[in-house]
């Protein structure tokens, strides 16, 4: 009578490990983004984020994450939407082990991975 126990107390256990791993991780909001300017390295862009990641996330229920306005650079942005004055919805979250090396004395931003492309973009021209 122990072992079919210690079977059933083994079997939830495992049923309560397999229900944890089957969940999916979360997605960030979409930020809307503008195309500022190419940084100091060819191929990374700074990004304007607007600030209203958080009113989009509670309708959509996604999580805000740790982007809330301000500028930051990406390095692999699609190439349609690397026009200065370009605004693209985007999902990003940080990238921390990249970004771009400056010798002169720029600002630094924080480097962003484009995860998603959550619309097309509105283009205007300066």
């Amino acid at each position: 009578m122990k072992t079919l126990g210690c079977i059933t107390i083994l079997y939830l256990c495992l049923a309560l490990l397999a229900s944890g791993c089957a969940k999916t991780a979360p997605v960030p909001a979409c930020t809307t983004a503008e195309v500022v300017a190419q940084d100091c390295q060819p191929g990374w862009f700074i990004l304007k984020l607007e600030d209203d990641s958080e009113e989009i996330a509670g309708k959509s229920g996604a999580y805000v994450g740790q982007l809330h306005g301000g500028f930051v650079t990406t390095h692999n942005l699609p190439e349609q939407y690397r026009e200065a004055g370009a605004k693209v919805s985007l999902r990003m979250v940080l990238d921390g082990s990249n970004g771009p090396r400056c010798t002169a004395n720029y600002m630094m931003y924080p480097a962003v991975k484009v995860v998603e492309v959550c619309t097309e973009p509105e283009r205007t021209h300066r």
